[in-house]
């Protein structure tokens, strides 16, 4: 398998992009909430009338992302590197207590 299947949900010309509490779109496909399990896209598309867009990305543009992200990662300004790893920090240890 060189690449990794995922989905989205449209409706009408939005995509929905993953709040939990309340249904938020966006217009631009690219922050759309990429849904790994195909019933659950489908349960969703079902609930807000819209539709489940099958999408694939390589793993090659995946590590190509990776690098160009850690490229721009590495050129921010040491404080907000420092807030960003402090908030990572926090965020980890809320998930195991």
């Amino acid at each position: 398998m060189d690449s990794i299947r995922y989905y989205v949900v449209q409706i009408d010309d939005r995509y929905y992009q993953g709040e939990i509490d309340h249904l938020t779109f966006t217009d631009d496909e690219e922050q759309a909430f990429a849904f790994t399990d195909i019933a659950t896209a489908n349960q969703l598309a079902n609930e807000i009338n819209g539709i489940v867009l099958t999408r694939e990305v390589s793993y090659k543009e995946l590590e190509d992302l990776s690098a160009q992200y850690l490229v721009e990662y590495e050129a921010l300004p040491k404080e907000e590197r420092d807030t960003i790893e402090a908030f990572c920090r926090e965020l980890s240890i809320g998930m195991y207590e």
